[in-house]
């Protein structure tokens, strides 16, 4: 355990030094910032940007505005945070910083499970950061209730879970970034494809991250998502699984 909690340590101090952790924090914060104030404005730049004499009939901004902004933007979000942190396995073996640790008895599945835990909790941060800071301006320039808020904020939490233990397990297998991001995108693209059938929807991890508005216009309810959590949790619990066997068979 101790070894543990110093290589998450490690990663947290290591995150902090490259600026990594602030690069992220900077955006999700801005992006937290910028989702209700571009629902709040968007149908006046709509209406400047028509042509003299067209008119266009928009509806007031409502609460739900913001969240749909909240959710297209932390696709891109993620997107940058897997970019970010896609070096997290691949830099160690690179510059070869594990062997003396690994000579001495560090086990090898502390070190992917400490890096896990130190990217989930950074993700989990920067993830609220973005959600509260959302909630705050929402409240005040866009009040409204809305139902299923925090179901739905857990989902989309989850689905970026799932892609970044799979850019660890890109790292693990193929030990460069160009391998976490290529099995982290190559993956999301699957689900994407898989998503186009609907009878596959309901088990597809993909509903996470496309069905969170639903939830929020009351078109779909908290139960429609079990399925799909359940696979996901699968997924990761897999893919950690995979991972740890990969590194452990690593030639470092």
């Amino acid at each position: 355990m101790r070894a543990f909690i110093a290589m998450a340590k490690k990663e947290f101090l290591e995150s902090i030094r490259t600026y990594k952790l602030l690069i992220v924090a900077t955006v999700f914060l801005l992006f937290g910032m910028l989702n209700p104030i571009t629902a709040k404005i968007m149908p006046k730049l709509l209406s400047s940007f028509m042509p003299e004499g067209m008119t266009i009939t928009l509806g007031e901004p409502h609460t739900v505005d913001s969240w749909i902004q909240f959710y297209k933007n932390m696709s891109t979000q993620l997107i940058l945070f897997v970019i970010v942190f896609s070096g997290i396995v691949s830099n160690e073996l690179t510059k070869g910083t594990l062997i003396n640790m690994l000579t001495k008895g560090l086990p090898r599945k502390t070190v992917i499970l400490s890096k896990f835990t130190a990217i989930i909790s950074i993700w989990t941060v920067s993830y609220l950061i973005c959600f509260v800071i959302t909630l705050i301006y929402t409240r005040y320039l866009l009040p409204g209730e809305l139902p299923n808020l925090p179901f739905a904020a857990c989902c989309m939490w989850l689905f970026g879970v799932l892609e970044i233990s799979m850019m660890l397990l890109g790292g693990a297998l193929s030990g460069s970034i160009y391998g976490s991001l290529l099995l982290a995108g190559g993956f999301a693209g699957v689900l994407m494809l898989a998503y186009i059938f609907p009878k596959l929807e309901e088990y597809n991890p993909y509903l996470l991250s496309t069905g969170c508005v639903s939830l929020l216009t009351s078109e779909r309810v908290p139960s429609d998502f079990y399925v799909s959590i359940i696979v996901t949790l699968a997924f990761i619990l897999l893919i950690m699984i995979s991972s740890i066997c990969s590194f452990n068979k690593k030639q470092i």
